[in-house]
């Protein structure tokens, strides 16, 4: 059966005072915030904040050496001051991109099977490289990857029996997008050096490259979570490819609780805010980005080590962030990226690597309407639909029977296919 429209719009009137104390409640702690995001530059140094935040462990966020040469925490975009009209955002994008190879991957997976006495499950990861060539060249891909009951299995607490565990798709998932991540990274890193492409090629990974969603899990399965991270931020490092993880719509707060332990008498006691609910009136209405941070948000930070072609690498105090502003909506996206970018240099009109990928970030935002195209292309290429689903269903089925494999139909799903038919 559908869902009550009538009961939900009632439900929702009878919530209206406390659904309004929740979006407004905050406005006067936002507006003293944002007084102090505006002055925190000119009123402090990049080592005066170290130096009070030198017993926090986690202390949220800490500023670069950038910090001290900034006279505001908000780097605005003049070029988007001129644009009338998205053709004028589109040319500008198109410019920027010109003969630039941007690369994402992305995945999907099928559940474990339950409509017979086998349990298999499938993931796939499709990769898209954008050479951005007026002639549209674009190449495209899927690896698939079978998922056997031994892949999908867990042991149980007292070690009586094993059980399958549908999140063990989503590691999998996860390891396999990372793994050919790598792969495309380096593939286009050969190419780059041996001058088959005219400009760097800047990867962008859909996500977080700050593990904290880890954090809760298992230590075994948080450790392969923060390893994958690891490597693709070392393989970006290693090759000199500029890497960076896209999150749309923000909720981090590391500036928010950097400044409630600078300022503890006045905020030490106030909720935590998204850092974005701060910044985003401090922004015009598209492009500005703030100026890039550590991120010090937590253990998973100082886990981002690992050792990729035989070189140690650690990330510790090395993982950067930034906020970029582009509609619609008035929500904040966040870049994440390696720390080499600012020190390296970047290319003609650029002044660091990562002005250069900033500004391919925000072209492929441009061009994606308020989202990566690139990413939304990946997506794309990646999703598994019910037909999809259902096809393979049918090649198990058929596999089986051609195979003599002994494959029963369970019985709750076969009635579900009778009624079906």
């Amino acid at each position: 059966m559908p869902i009550d429209n009538y009961s939900i719009a009632t439900a929702l009137d009878d919530n209206r005072d406390a659904i309004e104390a929740y979006l407004t409640d905050d406005y006067d702690l936002i507006e003293r915030y944002r007084n102090v995001f505006e002055s925190l530059p000119r009123e402090w140094s990049s080592d005066k904040i170290k130096s009070e935040l030198e017993s926090a462990s986690y202390p949220g966020a800490l500023p670069i050496d950038l910090f001290d040469t900034a006279s505001s925490l908000i780097e605005t975009h003049e070029e988007s001051n001129h644009w009338e009209s998205h053709e004028a955002v589109n040319d500008w994008a198109r410019d920027i991109l010109r003969d630039v190879p941007v690369l994402a991957v992305d995945g999907s997976e099928l559940p474990p099977t339950t409509q017979y006495n086998l349990p298999v499950a499938y993931i796939q990861t499709a990769w898209c490289l954008n050479y951005h060539h007026p002639d549209g060249k674009i190449t495209r891909g899927l690896d698939g990857k079978l998922l056997t009951p031994d892949l999908i299995s867990a042991e149980s607490a007292n070690g009586e029996y094993r059980f399958i565990d549908s999140k063990l798709v989503g590691h999998h998932r996860f390891a396999h997008e990372g793994k050919k991540l790598i792969t495309e990274l380096q593939s286009i890193a050969s190419a780059y050096e041996e001058g088959e492409l005219d400009h760097r090629p800047v990867v962008f990974y859909d996500g977080p490259l700050i593990g904290s969603f880890a954090t809760p899990l298992k230590p075994e399965t948080r450790d392969r979570y923060l390893e994958t991270l690891s490597n693709i931020v070392a393989a970006s490092q290693h090759h000199k490819i500029p890497l960076v993880g896209y999150v749309a719509g923000s909720n981090a707060s590391e500036l928010v609780k950097m400044t409630r332990l600078l300022l503890q008498e006045e905020f030490g006691d106030s909720p935590v805010l998204a850092d974005s609910r701060i910044l985003t009136e401090l922004m015009s209405p598209w492009g500005d980005t703030t100026i890039p941070f550590a991120s010090r948000r937590d253990g998973s930070v100082d886990a981002l080590e690992t050792t990729y072609k035989g070189e140690s690498y650690s990330f510790k105090n090395d993982l950067l962030f930034s906020y970029l502003k582009v509609p619609p909506g008035t929500g904040l996206d966040r870049i994440e990226f390696p720390g080499w970018l600012i020190d390296a240099a970047g290319p003609d009109g650029y002044d660091s690597m990562y002005d250069y990928t900033k500004e391919i970030v925000r072209a492929e935002a441009a061009i994606g309407r308020g989202y990566p195209e690139i990413l939304q292309q990946a997506d794309s290429d990646a999703v598994i639909s019910q037909q999809d689903r259902d096809r393979f269903t049918r090649i198990l089925g058929r596999w089986a029977e051609e195979n003599n494999v002994p494959l029963e139909w369970n019985a709750k799903a076969l009635s579900k296919e009778r009624r079906r038919r």
